[in-house]
């Protein structure tokens, strides 16, 4: 299971559902394979790596680029 008030948090900095699942999966795929958390001060180790993603994100530690439109990214 998740923490649901970083869940909520995390909503309110990203509210579209679906792009926080891709951001959150993103971010957690990042974890398993090693990348560093930017928590600070926590015992990361004793935390799903779910929390972490869902904490950085509430925390504004995470956040989507918005593309201009018209442009294409790639």
């Amino acid at each position: 299971m998740f923490n649901q008030n970083y869940c909520k948090l995390a909503l309110i900095k990203i509210p579209q559902r679906y792009l926080l699942v891709n951001v959150l999966a993103k971010r957690i795929r990042q974890l398993q394979r090693g990348g560093d958390t930017l928590l600070e001060g926590e015992e990361v180790d004793s935390i799903a790596k779910m929390d972490i993603a869902l904490k950085e994100i509430a925390e504004g530690k995470i956040f989507i680029k918005k593309m201009e439109e018209g442009k294409k990214e790639g």
